[in-house]
């Protein structure tokens, strides 16, 4: 019942959210060698890109205004590409405890110089009760962050620093008018085809379950570009095609 209900949400907000919300680029902490920034995208999905200092942990909670326990918040905690625990919530004024259900989906962990970049996919509501729920309207949002106060260390001890900061979404201006993506047949069984109207450079399809989850991401080199889908289970996932040119959405039924 719980999978249903969620996968009603799950369609809902994808209904509703099609033109998408943004906080921009947010700046957390200007504090050379220890900066921070945030940006959130609203659309069928929440996409995160959170940066901070490459040689010790930093965190960014949702939804609260200090350590209130029950806080959702995501920690880079580690000096490694895949971060296992990077979902976590507070139960008070103690480091983060690890989410048991790991929802957030790690597309990219890069470093350039002393700035780590991070950037996570997730659902709006995951229904999971230590998890923020994010709005397909843009509602502004209270966020909390810190960092550790000690270099080339990722134990999550006393911070260095920290604040609160309160942000506005506004609406999202990067999608491209969806006539421009075909996608058949749908639903589909062993692969669905991707047409767009134009070769776009750099253009890429992700597939996401529905859970926001990151099941499948290819290159298309080709104005039509077939997906193979045969190793994928049988439900409802959400087709993202991200070009230079924008990005948008469709839902995909596995059958």
């Amino acid at each position: 019942m719980k999978k249903i209900t969620f996968l009603f949400y799950f369609l809902a907000t994808f209904y509703s959210s099609a033109q998408g919300y943004s906080t921009g680029t947010i700046s957390l902490n200007n504090t050379a060698g220890v900066a921070m920034t945030a940006k959130i995208d609203v659309n069928t999905l929440v996409t995160l890109t959170l940066t901070g200092p490459s040689n010790r942990w930093f965190a960014l909670g949702f939804g609260a205004s200090s350590m209130t326990a029950g806080t959702d918040v995501v920690v880079c905690h580690a000096n490694t590409v895949a971060l296992p625990s990077f979902d976590r919530y507070l139960t008070g004024f103690s480091a983060p405890v690890s989410d048991p259900s790991q929802h957030w989906t790690i597309t990219s962990n890069t470093v350039s110089g002393t700035v780590r970049t991070i950037i996570a996919t997730r659902a709006l509501s995951t229904g999971d009760t230590n998890d923020y729920t994010f709005s397909s309207n843009p509602n502004p949002i209270s966020l909390i962050w810190a960092y550790g106060s000690t270099a080339n260390s990722y134990t999550l001890s006393y911070h260095g620093g920290r604040g609160v900061t309160s942000a506005n979404f506004t609406l999202g201006n990067n999608d491209f008018v969806l006539s421009e993506f075909m996608m058949y047949p749908n639903p589909a069984k062993a692969y669905v085809t991707i047409d767009l109207s134009d070769l776009t450079s750099n253009a890429t399809v992700l597939i996401y379950d529905y859970l926001g989850r990151l099941v499948k991401k290819e290159s298309l080199n080709t104005t039509s570009s077939r997906i193979e889908t045969s190793n994928l289970q049988k439900g409802t996932y959400i087709v993202k095609v991200d070009s230079d040119n924008g990005l948008a959405s469709k839902i995909l039924i596995l059958d």
